[in-house]
């Protein structure tokens, strides 16, 4: 997964307004919410910024704000991390009562979207 992470910050890097230019190194610690080398794609804060508010790249958004947030446990989360192959997001804002997921892969959204939960999807990824 590491040479994923990496891979994907060499693409952006280029395209990235000078003033939020960053090292790769240190873009593979912020942008990333797992930096061990067999860790997943989650973004975090920074990272979704820099896709999605800095870079602009299409999202595709899964709300699950009408599940209660036991659903969404450690483990399910960390099968996230295994197994989707795209950067995503996860925004949990109890405050606003809303949970959700930001996919940066259409055809991950759209298969998470047509199971209607993440545990179907997930299953059927393998």
């Amino acid at each position: 997964m590491h040479n994923r992470k990496l891979e994907i910050i060499q693409r952006l890097m280029p395209q990235v307004p000078m003033e939020y230019q960053q090292s790769i190194d240190n873009a593979m610690i912020t942008w990333w919410a797992n930096i061990r080398r067999d860790g997943g794609l989650r973004l975090t804060n920074a990272g979704y910024e820099m896709m999605h508010d800095v870079l602009r790249l299409d999202s595709w958004e899964l709300d699950l704000s009408d599940r209660p947030r036991p659903a969404l446990t450690k483990k399910l989360i960390l099968e996230m991390d295994r197994k989707l192959e795209w950067p995503y997001y996860l925004d949990f804002n109890p405050r606003k009562k809303k949970n959700r997921v930001v996919f940066f892969s259409s055809r991950e959204a759209m298969l998470a979207t047509l199971y209607g939960d993440l545990e179907s999807f997930l299953k059927q990824l393998g």
